[in-house]
């Protein structure tokens, strides 16, 4: 048999393209694969895991989770072929749909950040659109929500809506919210801006 020690970088499709690598092999060897990929975060990449176990025919006989540690236990009888033997629970954990692969690679990615640099959490500015609510979500799966605090900062600009939407992001998940004004800071730079193109005109 031939195993397959691998820290292969996750992105989207990869999997696909892995398996039929490594089928390759057992093509051209007649041997089975034991691929083991690793797991985690690593500051801008993230390991999806994802191991698998190919027969001597190509036939995928194990599967491990993506994005999740793992231990798991193949008979010599399912690498020699024998399908039988194969237990069909543990070819159902990649089933992931685009969206959940996406959004669990990104969970991933900032939970072993934030812990593997030592960060007691993160803050984050909730503007109540959808952009700064999907990353609320992400950070608080990846997290939880004691690590997780909430600001907005509002303006004269600003919109009432847009503070209650991000308020009310924070209440349903739970985290600690904030309002900061920055009105008083947007006055001093309105001030300065107005009396240096004074000076230049």
């Amino acid at each position: 048999m031939i195993v397959n020690l691998n820290a292969s970088p996750y992105h989207l499709g990869k999997r696909g393209d892995r398996e039929d690598m490594v089928r390759q092999r057992v093509k051209g060897t007649k041997l089975p694969v034991f691929y083991v990929n690793q797991v985690g975060g690593q500051d801008e990449l993230v390991f999806d895991g994802g191991s698998f176990v190919l027969d001597s025919d190509g036939c995928k006989v194990l599967s491990g989770e993506h994005f999740k540690e793992g231990i798991y236990f193949c008979n010599t009888n399912q690498v020699k072929g024998k399908r039988n033997e194969v237990n069909e629970e543990l070819l159902s954990l990649t089933n992931y749909s685009t969206e959940e692969e996406l959004y669990a690679a990104l969970v991933l990615g900032v939970k072993d950040y934030v812990g593997k640099n030592g960060f007691k959490g993160v803050v984050i500015g909730l503007s109540g659109g959808i952009d700064s609510a999907l990353t609320l979500a992400i950070a608080v799966d990846a997290l939880g929500s004691n690590r997780v605090e909430g600001v907005t900062m509002p303006s004269r600009y600003s919109a009432d809506m847009s503070a209650e939407d991000a308020e009310s992001e924070a209440r349903r998940v739970g985290i600690l919210f904030r309002s900061i004004s920055i009105e008083p800071s947007l006055m001093l730079l309105c001030r300065a801006w107005k009396e240096s193109f004074l000076v230049m005109g």
